[in-house]
């Protein structure tokens, strides 16, 4: 090698909550590990630059940990981090993309306040593991001043951002999956780039190999830890100084050699290793050993530590030269959240609920209230972080450590509602006279708009066909049984403040036939009568008409023949096609090698990058097995239209051996222009790898545009509001809902209340392209997926219901696209949670 190169060698622990021991076990030895931490930087504090001990934080979450069990040694931790030795940095955990773009950025204010209160520097987020980040990401750490982010992705089961087509990780060559791969497979090229957010917030990001490429490389230890890995699984570890040289010796210049053929054009390398070759690892000191050994040898490849600020004082001249994206970071991990169907949905009523039970505790000033909103959000963080399950879910089914972690994690999931709705409880009885004979449900003040609020009776028995409620105007509103089996009900409500609605008795109407209801003015223009509480039974008939809706049921395929509006008569409901609008889809994987041909081998396959050999195993095209098979629900009973005072409803039952059973209806909303998909399907277990999707078919779709993570995209585009060329183009997280543009500016709102996974194009998960792509009016709610090979259930039970609201947007004008309104009619259409009774 003619020139120099450094290689500058970062050493941190991957965090995962789980997946190598259950999460209690973890916080153990995370103790143990910073205890090691503060050890080597005593140790090495003297010794030269390049081989001094330099730890890097990867998330706040290790740090305030450990200085919570440990506070006796905060001073001495603090010292190290003023010598640069420990480098605090500022993601709490590594997130799925399900999070929100405001707990995404309270997520930071622990770290920004730690650092400034003993005068830290705090430059550099850490993202690993995961390939996908919420765009809203960017503005956080803009608006903290942390300039820096390090994404360190893993390629399995996934694609790579900004990189060549089907390319893979470096080490995958030299182990593992070497076998599967052709001789000419691209690897992946660490690169710079500006990510600007939706706001403009910008950072300069360092998209860089595997978080632990020294581990392969040899430059700490290389013993897999894939297996078998008990509380003291690193004791086995016995490999020697000898051992790393002697790997290294051939696979670093082979390493360096092989990025200057590929172009990487700087003289230094970020090399990030984990102490041990294994998530959770504890610090080890022998790379330190490695280092003084590789460079006393000579040569042009010489090591030295760093930090990850470090690294980035390295390279961030020249920002002329690099390239900017204002796009969203799409995760293809994505789809593990359809292997936790009910908390997804119990995550997305958390999410909606905070900012008013927030805005609650805020007024009320109670410090019960205050702690209870903390610690719900703290749970509701780990609840997204990204680890799921265990390792071992799909290679030992059977082991017992798969249900202890995945019980755990669904604990917070219950933890993060249930600290909520003690803030929400507290804060109102603070802010409300305790009731002396009556009780009232209190809504959250939202002025004079309609919306639809959703509440369950508590510790009343209501009947909504003798009762109503009674507003702080004096009006009546009525209410309906939302869910046909638990006290779930709902009614269109309006309230300015902060009062209670009260039940009582439905008034005679007297002899002038008037109704005690409210008549409430939709949208349309056209006040609504009083209507007579919901009935169960079921009127003949397969059509459905509201002032903004036309409706028709086809009772062969069980989705709708037609979705009109009934003011233009703009048809949104696409037929034809292989799937009708609304239908719910099984797919079942019936491929001889199960996960596997949706995992890293289909995708190899089907990017060109697989060996003869993987060909062979896999099948050829058109020669080899099919993947997926796709059922749909056949109809069980007689389809019928059910009314009520705050909805009428199309209901249909269905049923198949592998979907089970379902109740599908289709409502009209009176008060609001809204219709609404909500099945009610009671999920069977299933011993082949599956996924479900719902399809939504549309019509003279033109174009689309979703809300994610932190800010609205165009999906299939690379340009300034699309997507980071090289992510995930196959299926996204949908933080509320989507806009549908049609003709003539026609647009509809399509919000996703309980299932955030929605693909498009086609119902197909095996599509790894990458490339730009123009939208076809196919929308496929994804809300079951069990595809990952690891850390997620196989398969679930159970009832589930998922919903999904339609709401005719404003015709734009010309060719632009009315963002406000669009977000409004998101905010409009979503559920509106009661605060509770009191």
């Amino acid at each position: 090698m003619s020139q120099p190169f450094t290689l500058y060698v970062m050493q941190s622990a991957h965090t995962d909550i789980g997946y190598t021991h259950p999460a209690e076990q973890i916080g153990w030895m995370y103790l143990e590990h910073y205890d090691r931490v503060l050890a080597l930087c005593a140790a090495t504090q003297d010794a030269p630059e390049e081989s001094r001990f330099k730890w890097t934080c990867e998330t706040a979450w290790q740090v305030r940990h450990y200085l919570q069990h440990r506070p006796e040694r905060e001073a001495e931790f603090v010292e190290y981090a003023r010598r640069g030795m420990i480098e605090v940095t500022a993601s709490y955990l590594h997130f799925t993309d399900l999070i929100d773009a405001p707990l995404l950025a309270g997520s930071l204010e622990w770290a920004v306040a730690f650092c400034q209160r003993h005068g830290l520097p705090l430059k550099t987020a850490i993202h690993a593991d995961i390939n996908g980040w919420p765009w809203s990401l960017a503005d956080a750490l803009s608006e903290h001043r942390i300039p820096y982010l390090l994404s360190m992705v893993h390629l399995d089961s996934g694609t790579d951002p900004l990189g060549a087509r089907g390319s893979v990780h470096y080490g995958w060559k030299v182990e593992g999956m070497s076998r599967l791969l052709a001789p000419d497979v691209p690897v992946r090229i660490p690169q710079a780039f500006d990510w600007v957010g939706p706001q403009g917030g910008r950072v300069l990001s360092w998209l860089g190999e595997h978080y632990m490429l020294g581990n392969m490389l040899g430059i700490s230890s290389f013993k897999p830890f894939g297996g078998d890995k008990t509380r003291y699984f690193l004791e086995t570890d016995r490999l020697t100084l000898d051992d790393l040289l002697e790997r290294a010796s051939t696979h670093l210049p082979a390493y360096v050699a092989r990025m200057r053929a590929d172009g990487y054009a700087h003289d230094r390398l970020l090399v990030s290793t984990a102490g041990f070759y294994v998530d959770n690892s504890p610090p080890d000191g022998r790379y330190l050993d490695f280092i003084r050994a590789w460079n006393a040898r000579g040569g042009d490849v010489r090591l030295r530590t760093c930090t990850a600020s470090e690294w980035f004082a390295a390279i961030e001249g020249n920002s002329a030269a690099r390239p900017s994206y204002q796009t969203t970071w799409p995760d293809h991990w994505a789809h593990g959240l359809g292997a936790a169907s009910s908390r997804m949905a119990q995550a997305r009523r958390t999410q909606r609920r905070r900012p008013a039970v927030a805005a609650l505790v805020e007024q009320s000033g109670s410090p019960q209230a205050t702690a209870f909103l903390n610690s719900s959000r703290e749970f509701e963080m780990l609840a997204l972080e990204h680890t799921f399950d265990a390792w071992s879910t799909t290679q030992r089914p059977g082991a017992v450590a798969n249900d202890f972690q995945w019980a755990a994690k669904e604990l917070n999931f219950h933890r993060a509602e249930l600290h909520l709705d003690e803030a929400a409880g507290t804060a109102l009885r603070a802010l409300t006279p305790a009731p002396q004979d009556e009780t009232a449900l209190y809504v959250p003040p939202g002025g004079e708009e309609i919306r639809l609020v959703s509440f369950d009776t508590g510790d009343l028995k209501l009947d909504p066909g003798s009762e109503e409620l009674l507003g702080p105007d004096g009006q009546t509103y009525p209410f309906q049984r939302d869910h046909p089996e638990l006290p779930q009900y709902l009614a269109a409500l309006s309230s300015g403040t902060l009062q209670g609605f009260r039940p009582r008795p439905v008034q005679d109407k007297g002899s002038s036939g008037e109704s005690g209801v409210v008549p409430v003015a939709t949208s349309l223009g056209a006040p609504l009568a009083g209507r007579a509480a919901a009935s169960e039974r079921l009127e003949p008939g397969q059509r459905l008409e509201s002032a903004a809706w036309q409706l028709e049921l086809d009772p062969v395929t069980l989705g709708l023949s037609s979705l009109r509006e009934t003011a233009s008569g703009r048809e949104w409901a696409q037929v034809g096609g292989p799937y009708s609008f609304g239908a719910l889809v099984h797919e079942a994987v019936v491929h001889p090698l199960g996960r596997q041909a949706t995992g890293n081998l289909g995708r190899f396959v089907a990017l060109g990058t697989a060996s003869e050999y993987a060909r062979e195993l896999f099948g050829g095209p058109g020669v080899g097995p099919p993947t997926f098979e796709h059922t749909t629900l056949r109809a069980v009973g007689e389809s019928g239209v059910r009314r009520g005072p705050v909805f009428d409803a199309l209901v249909i039952r269905g049923r198949s051996e592998r979907l089970g059973e379902a109740r599908i209806e289709w409502r009209a909303y009176h008060a609001l222009p809204l219709a609404e998909l909500v099945l009610d399907w009671n999920i069977h277990w299933s011993e082949l790898p599956e996924a479900a999707y719902v399809a939504f078919p549309f019509a003279g779709g033109s174009g689309l545009e979703l809300e994610g993570p932190g800010g609205v995209f165009t999906p299939g585009s690379h340009d300034a509001g699309g997507q980071l060329p090289g992510t995930c183009s196959t299926y996204y997280t949908v933080a509320r809902g989507a806009r549908i543009a049609g003709r003539g500016g026609a647009a509809l709102a399509w919000l996703p209340l309980d299932a955030p996974l929605v693909m498009t194009q086609e119902i197909n998960y095996a599509r790894w392209d990458t490339q730009p792509y123009t939208w076809n009016g196919l929308l496929a709610s994804m809300p079951v997926n069990h595809y990952w090979h690891t850390n997620f259930p196989t398969s679930q039970r159970g009832r589930l219901r998922l919903r999904y609201r339609f709401l005719a947007l404003p015709a734009s004008e010309g060719a632009g696209v009315d963002r406000t309104a669009f977000l409004a009619a998101l905010e409009r259409a979503s559920p509106l949670d009661a605060l509770g009774w009191r």
